[in-house]
Parts: C-alpha cells; structure tokens; sequence
C-alpha cells in the first residue's frame, strides 16, 4: 500500500501510479490518498487501486485497513504521510517504508513559516521508519550524511514507452500556442516552485532574446509561484517571447513540440527526473543541472550541462544550444538510447520488488 497526499501533483504522484500499474506483475499495490486533490483525480480516473483517507493525522480508519486486509508492507510518500507515521507506527502489524522524493530540507521553500515550523516535524516523521527507499543515489547520500539510520535502498524511475501517445502533432501544438514553424522553442516543464530556478532562466532568456529574435520559451506547469514569474515577465519585457501554459493533460507533446528542454533545478528528488524521460522518450535533448543523479546519467553526448545555476550561468548554455541546433537531433537520439536501455518501467518495479521481498525477510 502506499500513503500519499491525494494532493500531489508532482513526480512522486507520478512515481506512485507507476508502481500501480496494472502492467505491473511483480506484485500488486493500491494507493492510499491522504484528501482530495490532483493526485486522487487521477487515481480515480485511471485503472488503479487506491483508496481515499481523511486528512487526520491520527487516523484510526487508515490502521485498522492496513490491518485488515491482507497488506504485506506499506509505503510513505512525502512530508505529511512521513508524521502520520511518527504518530501511528506502534499500530501497524506490517513493515513501512519511508520512500524518499525530494530533499526534505528545501520541501517548504516557497513558504518561510512553513519552512520553519514544519521541516523540523517532517524530519521527525522521516526518522521514524527503519527502512526507508530513494530514488535517487544523491537522497541516499542526504539520509546518510543527516545521520538517518536504517536500511537503505534506490530506486530509480522508469517510464512506459508503450503508454506514449502523441495525440496532437508538433504543427498543431505550435499552431495553437501561435508560434512559427522556424521559432526555437526553449520547453520548461516544472510546478512553478522556487527549487525549480524560473527566475533565472528568464533572467537568462531575457539577454537571450535581445540576440536572437526566433527564440521562445514554453513555460508548461503552475504552483504558488506564478503572480510573481507572471510579474517578472512583464518587467523584464517578454510578454512576447514567454508562453505559459498552466498544467496540461499530456506535457510529453508540448516536449516534442519544442526544440529542447530545460531542467535547471537546485535540487531534484527522482533519478532521472521525469522531464529527463519524457524529453527522451521524444529524442529531445536538455539543458541541465547535475541534480537527480543527472551526473552519472548524461553527458556531452546527450545534453547540455550548465556549469552555474545563475542566469549567467545558464545564459551561456541556452546560447551554446542555439549556435549548435544542427547537432541537437544526435544529442537527442543518444538520450532516447540511455531512456531505453537503462530507465524501463519493467527494471523499475523489478527494483521494487527485489527490495521488498529483502525487508520481508
């Protein structure tokens, strides 16, 4: 079972309906959403098995479940489930597991009191479990180097390269969007959160756009942050060169649309980050940060690293994608063969189940 804020909209969600599969064979899974919210939208609209719990923090319904029918181990995804747990661990009967997305120190960074009053208690939530999954090497290191003891185990993401449907065709995207058939398309597709760097790429973008007069930039996603990038795009005079998009229902056809992504993150939970499979899955090279194993994972053969997160930084290598857009269809034929060859979703639940049957025993 997996204990999640039916709220989520982001890679963990996304990571959870992978594990739930129907496809799946290793083993079977139902997801529990914590409330209602993007998250449990999906999981209701899709062929999964899930189940919807209150927001209670000392939820008795959510024990006596886990209790009582047949459920071998149960994952915790994210800040609240993780003290759900430091609140109800003495009443389950079965294993947990502290599945670890993101780096717990940067979860609340678009909201200072909240950073402050509630990254101490998801951290004592975290510390509560005795095995705990990353999913990513650079989380395990974090659990590590926090003095977290416990069993420790990584998982890396997967993708379906079967489920990949482009419905709706470069042209028509573009059309829609009103973009011109030679614009180079710069893609971003990222909640609009402060560990996600929109600022300095539109810092960037900006002394771009001042070179090139073909370059646009697709901003695909939304959160809290969105007035004041909304905000900064008018100052900074881009009205013109930015679009926005909000959440869309399949992101992967504005990635093919494009000419190449960006992922310029501070910090990434899920190794590759999901935008890294998607970009590849649609033989689209990226502009990186070496966040999410991305260090281990690309190189100059397959994408772009950016040698500093700041807009000069980043500048530079937006810049150098331009000047070399002749090599780009190589670069992205060589990260659709490292998407195929190392992130299936089949090795994903393989890792899944290799790691549950060890705490099993």
């Amino acid at each position: 079972m997996h204990i999640i804020s039916g709220n989520d909209n982001g890679g963990g969600g996304k990571h959870v309906l992978n594990i739930c599969n129907k496809s799946n064979k290793y083993f079977e899974n139902i997801i529990g959403c914590v409330g209602e919210g993007p998250l449990y939208f999906k999981a209701r609209d899709m062929d999964v098995n899930f189940k919807l719990f209150s927001k209670k923090l000392k939820n008795v319904e959510l024990v006596n479940f886990i209790n009582e029918n047949s459920i071998n181990i149960v994952n915790f995804h994210g800040a609240k489930p993780f003290l759900m747990h430091l609140i109800l661990k003495n009443k389950f009967k079965v294993p947990t597991v502290a599945v670890v997305h993101s780096d717990f120190r940067y979860d609340f960074l678009n909201n200072k009191i909240k950073q402050i009053l509630f990254t101490p208690l998801s951290i004592m939530g975290l510390k509560s479990f005795n095995n705990y999954i990353c999913v990513s090497n650079n989380l395990k290191y974090l659990l590590d180097t926090q003095k977290i003891q416990g069993n420790k185990a990584v998982v890396n993401n997967g993708i379906d390269i079967n489920e990949i449907n482009i419905k709706t065709s470069t042209v028509d995207i573009r059309r829609k969007l009103e973009l011109k058939n030679n614009d180079f398309i710069y893609i971003m597709v990222a909640r609009l959160h402060p560990i996600k760097n929109h600022r300095q790429v539109l810092l960037a973008f900006e002394k771009l756009s001042h070179e090139f007069n073909d370059v646009k930039l697709l901003l695909v996603g939304d959160g809290v942050l969105r007035p004041e990038i909304e905000k900064l795009i008018l100052e900074l005079k881009l009205e013109n060169r930015v679009i926005m998009t909000g959440n869309v229902v399949n992101p992967i056809e504005y990635i093919n649309a494009s000419n190449i992504s960006v992922l310029v993150s501070l910090s990434e939970g899920g190794a590759p980050p999901l935008v890294v499979l998607e970009s590849g899955i649609v033989k689209k090279s990226l502009i990186y940060t070496e966040v999410g194993d991305l260090e281990n994972i690309l190189d100059e053969k397959s994408g772009y690293k950016v040698k500093y997160e700041d807009n000069r930084g980043i500048y530079k290598t937006m810049k150098e994608t331009y000047l070399d857009r002749n090599n780009l269809n190589i670069k992205g034929e060589n990260l659709y063969n490292i998407v195929v060859n190392n992130f299936s979703l089949e090795k994903f639940w393989e890792t899944y189940f290799q790691i549950y049957k060890t705490i099993l025993k």
